[in-house]
């Protein structure tokens, strides 16, 4: 591999001691812990800093199977020596599942025609404290029709301002997204919602998954979504679901 390679990371990581996947002052980040270990893995001199461009900005205590992200190495070291480097240097929650050259072009976000998310529900009536961290205990007195009559209303293109919240500045420059399918699947005793679409806005996935357990608890009417949807400013709770069960599972190109 020669010098100036673009190099594509996918990646996964347990997020949930981590302040999101974005870097930032005096926080501790997955793409700053990933930079860090570049930078090692280069020896780079101090306040030298190659960019780690991810896919999908996931917040704090959100997990991740399919993560990608991009690099312009600085210089030349065989694919299967920064994959083996990376983890070397990098702590045991995040792993760089594979290392592969890139197009010069490739660009990790802005490339991503779309993504999948998913949601990790317990349905058990009581659960062992060692399950919760990676997913969100709801016990199990959930309509699954309720679920599933709610969830088929988020498909489509639609306007998601009832679904999220930006940062001052960080507003997008549109809340319409293109919702490819969003379902509800069984895993054992797990329920899990998953969700893909062309792109996701901040907390727009936990604040789904948070409005579909509450129309599945019975706290909110069926066609709550349908109204939310219609209406982003309709007044009624609004509900949003823990960071733990959330995991970016595929991002597509």
């Amino acid at each position: 591999m020669g010098l100036a390679v673009r190099v594509r990371l996918d990646l996964a990581y347990d997020g949930t001691d981590f302040a999101g996947w974005q870097a930032q002052p005096d926080r501790d980040t997955v793409q700053g812990r990933i930079e860090a270990a570049v930078g090692r893995l280069y020896r780079q001199a101090p306040g030298q800093r190659t960019p780690v461009v991810g896919a999908g900005r996931t917040d704090a205590g959100v997990h991740a199977e399919g993560q990608v992200a991009h690099f312009d190495a600085p210089a030349a070291i065989p694919l299967a020596g920064i994959r083996a480097g990376l983890n070397a240097l990098l702590p045991g929650s995040i792993r760089v599942l594979a290392a592969a050259e890139a197009a010069p072009d490739f660009h990790a976000r802005f490339g991503a025609a779309g993504k999948t998310y998913r949601y990790h529900l317990l349905t058990d009536a009581v659960v062992s404290p060692l399950r919760s961290r990676y997913a969100w205990p709801v016990g199990d007195g959930l309509s699954r029709e309720a679920l599933e009559e709610a969830a088929a209303a988020l498909t489509g293109r639609h306007d998601f301002r009832a679904f999220f919240a930006a940062r001052p500045g960080e507003e997008p420059e549109t809340p319409v997204r293109n919702v490819v399918a969003a379902r509800f699947v069984e895993a054992g005793n797990e329920l899990i919602f998953e969700v893909t679409a062309d792109g996701f806005l901040r907390y727009m996935v936990r604040r789904m998954v948070g409005t579909l357990v509450a129309i599945g608890r019975g706290q909110l009417p069926s066609d709550r979504v349908a109204e939310m949807l219609r209406d982003p400013g309709a007044s009624g709770p609004r509900f949003r679901a823990p960071a733990a069960g959330l995991r970016l599972y595929r991002v597509h190109y």
